[in-house]
């Protein structure tokens, strides 16, 4: 019996109100019955409905409200196939990889298997049902979701393990997901399907141990494989291999991993053969540098290089999460990877994250921080304490750990986002966090466990916040400031894309773009800071470029300065952990670097120049200097040692003051280089920027700031236009060339093409400013993308819009 694969579009679907879904379970209604909608799986509901012309696409202006009736309805998957009969002694076996939320299935009309708990895979066995040459129905009633709590609730309702951001969040409007979300297969009951794997490493790196769990009878053997190479083979579920070649994080060296092979005989005969894919490295935590008295340990320590944490918050991938989406979670990834990151925080508002997602993240160095899927609420944020609720969690532990824990990539479990009593952040005295951490040590015994984040000491240990732009003169401060062992999450607000927005919302109800439009208000009103937008550039603004360009201009500086204000406090500071990366759905404005579609915003940029491992940077008071004599900024390196030099320059080119130090080879950790001043009389001109340069053996790192000596930045809304030339050669290497006028200010490339066009434009830079006479060379990478039709776009404060390609 081969095989089979229960996935596609062979799927119908029907909503049921109340018990209608018991008449429509009847294999005996015929296919072509009035009522049925295509469907695909796996997949989401509310996709398929709408997808069949019964709901407007939920991703338009406000039309998600016009689909929350679809989670009110029950509904009822059917699919037709047929399949081999199992012989004597075989199993066959209907394998659901995952339901949203409770589901009862159905074959040819009788009842075989009831689930609930959308991560929790569930088998069910029909050898006795199979019929030769038969074609047998199969009927999966997905019932409503459970009762639970939006953002503003809660949290000590909750009596399920589902995702909470469908129920309505500041970054996702309400859309309760349904649906059979992970894959479905007929296939033989084979002895090492439901193997379990781990590996170990120890500290001195010189020995790594693989273990295997398999409920079976009969004797196991294990063989280690470097390409076709063994390099380590035992008889038994344990294998030990003398100093392997080890997994390390992104940027630290290669995700070398071994193909695992294991073969299952009996009586001296082969029965079984799987291959997984295994990795080996060591992780501890380690306490902070100068950490207060008492508080955790938030230092990772990998392979026994202790590890900044490079950051960022992971989202799921769309609010419609079982759709699959395989292009563009790669892409996403890969922009992280290419971002510099080495851990993503997969949110507890979220997803226990799939096999498809960890994948990925073994593949390119991306550890992974997962929390179970528990938030807080904005009215209380405390977890029941109902015994059968921490039985169900624990049981739902036990269910999820296992299957992930032969991922290099995971090094942390976590209770849940920002749970908390009156006194701060709870710990594992909470019942269900207790519960958890007994299961995660019970079955994955080399995990680091958190009990929520943030944790320890309010203000102190693991911090969230703030997730607003500060203002031009607090907000460097504020981060300046900062005290933490670990920032967990922190973030600044701004509007989409360009084209983005303009997929998003139809001309006529683009503006105003403030909470006062009930558009706007649905798509991100949280984060719609137009009042700072405008007090930051110097009054009312009347166009949507020019607004979008200066809220995007706030959130890549203001994101950019608080992740090397964090980096500069390295190692007391263990890490930065921006929010967020990706969107589930597309807002007009939001927190998140990426927009929907897959496309960076200039913050992405951002944060991405300040994780270089050799960086120049400054911290300074404001970005506004009227009212004060003079600008100052301190000058800071880290990464490598050499040349640094810092220059003040205005607009026109003219160079007002000027330092330079000499630093020795230098770590990972910060080093103060100097102080540098300018008087702001001595400018030729209102706007200025600072510019750094990091150099031995070619330039490590550059990095630029502007400024404004005027109480706000209006003045790069009047600035004269600057000339820039574009030369774009057959490997789409982009050459900009500055040709006249005052320097080229807040140049963005975008990818030019209609919004629904597949692939991505990736840019190996982008967010530029060119002084007079520079030149800059972009590459552009084409990621899926049709090879007709490929253009970028140009732009900048005072730089015409340009089409290249």
């Amino acid at each position: 019996m081969a095989r089979l694969s229960l996935a596609g579009e062979e799927w119908q679907l029907r909503g049921c109100l109340g018990s209608e879904w018991e008449w429509h379970v009847n294999p005996e209604i015929p296919k072509d019955r009035a009522g049925w909608l295509p469907a695909r799986v796996p997949g989401s509901v509310l996709d398929d409905v709408r997808r069949a012309g019964h709901a407007p696409d939920p991703y338009v202006e406000r039309n998600s409200l016009a689909g929350e009736w679809v989670a009110e309805r029950a509904w009822v998957y059917r699919r037709w196939f047929s399949a081999d009969v199992p012989r004597d002694g075989e199993r066959a076996v209907l394998r659901f990889e995952g339901v949203d939320h409770a589901a009862t299935v159905f074959l040819d009309g009788e009842a075989v298997a009831h689930n609930e708990g959308m991560f929790r895979p569930f088998r069910v066995d029909v050898s006795e049902r199979l019929e030769a040459g038969a074609e047998h129905h199969l009927a999966v009633v997905v019932h409503p979701p459970p009762e639970s709590e939006p953002q503003i609730g809660r949290t000590s309702r909750v009596r399920v393990h589902k995702s909470r951001m469908g129920y309505g969040w500041d970054f996702c409007p309400r859309i309760v997901h349904q649906g059979i979300w992970r894959p479905v297969t007929l296939a033989l009951a084979e002895p090492l399907d439901d193997v379990l794997v781990s590996t170990s490493l120890t500290a001195d790196l010189a020995g790594g141990t693989v273990e295997v769990e398999a409920e079976t009878e009969g004797e196991l053997a294990l063989t280690l494989l470097a390409g076709a190479d063994a390099v380590a083979r035992a008889e038994g579920t344990r294998l030990g291999l003398e100093s392997p070649r080890v997994w390390w994080p992104n940027g630290l060296g290669d995700q070398h991993r071994y193909r695992l092979r294991i073969e299952l005989a009996r009586d001296a005969r082969p029965a079984a053969v799987r291959h997984l894919d295994v990795g080996f490295r060591h992780v501890e935590l380690v306490p902070n540098e100068g950490a207060p008295p008492g508080a955790r340990p938030y230092t990772f320590v990998v392979n026994g290089v202790r590890m900044y944490v490079n950051g960022w918050n992971w989202v799921p991938i769309d609010a419609l999460y079982g759709v699959p989406r395989p292009a563009k979670l790669v892409h996403l990834l890969e922009l992280a990877a290419r971002a510099r990151v080495n851990l993503l925080r997969v949110w507890g508002g979220g997803l226990i994250e799939t096999d498809e997602f960890y994948e990925q993240c073994d593949r390119l160095g991306l550890l992974v921080w997962q929390e179970f899927s528990q938030s807080s609420s904005g009215m209380e944020s405390l977890p029941s304490d109902d015994p059968e609720f921490v039985r169900l969690m624990a049981d739902e532990a036990r269910a999820i750990v296992p299957l992930r824990r032969a991922h290099p990539s995971l090094v942390l479990w976590c209770g849940g986002n920002e749970l908390a009593g009156e006194d701060g952040p709870l710990d594992d005295s909470t019942p269900v966090l207790g519960a958890l951490r007994d299961v995660v040590r019970e079955v994955d015994p080399d995990r680091a466990w958190l009990p929520t984040s943030p944790s320890g000491v309010p203000d102190e240990h693991d911090v969230h916040g703030p997730w607003e732009h500060q203002g031009l003169t607090r907000h460097n401060g504020h981060y300046d400031g900062g005290a933490s062992l670990l920032h967990s999450e922190f973030g600044v607000e701004g509007m989409t894309n360009r084209r983005a927005l303009a997929a998003l919302i139809a001309p006529e109800r683009r503006w105003p773009p403030d909470r006062t439009n009930p558009v706007y208000a649905h798509l991100g009103a949280w984060w719609n800071n137009v009042p700072l937008v405008e007090e930051a550039f110097g009054g009312p603004i009347g166009d949507l470029d020019t607004l979008r360009r200066a809220s995007q201009h706030l959130q890549h500086d203001g994101l950019r300065y608080a992740v090397e204000a964090n980096r500069r406090r390295a190692f007391r500071s263990s890490g930065a952990v921006p929010w967020q990366l990706n969107e589930s759905y597309p807002n007009a404005w939001c927190t998140s670097a990426i927009d929907h579609r897959g496309d960076p915003k200039p913050a992405y940029y951002g944060v991405r120049r300040a994780y270089e491992p050799q960086h120049v940077c400054a911290s300074f008071a404001r970005w506004a200097w009227g009212g004060e004599e003079a600008a100052l900024a301190t000058v800071w390196a880290w990464g490598g040692g050499g040349e640094v030099t810092a220059r003040f320059v205005d607009v026109a080119g003219g160079v007002a003051t000027a330092a330079s130090w000499r630093l020795p080879e230098i770590g990972a950790g910060p080093v103060r280089a100097g102080e540098i001043g300018v008087a702001l009389d001595g400018l030729g001109t209102d706007l200025f920027l600072l510019d750094l340069e990091l150099a031995g053996d070619g330039v490590r790192s550059r990095n630029r700031y502007l400024f404004s000596r005027t109480a706000d930045l209006g003045p790069l809304r009047t600035l004269a236009p600057a000339e820039v030339e574009i030369e774009v050669d057959a490997a789409w290497r982009l050459t900009l060339r500055h040709a006249g006028g005052p320097a080229a200010l807040g140049i963005v490339l975008e990818d030019a093409r209609p919004y629904e066009a597949p692939g991505w434009a990736v840019f190996e830079d982008n967010v530029l400013d060119l002084l007079p006479g520079e030149e800059r060379t972009v590459a552009v990478a084409w990621r899926d993308a049709p090879g007709d039709g490929r253009a970028v776009l140009l732009s900048g404060w005072n730089v015409d819009e340009r089409r290249v390609g």
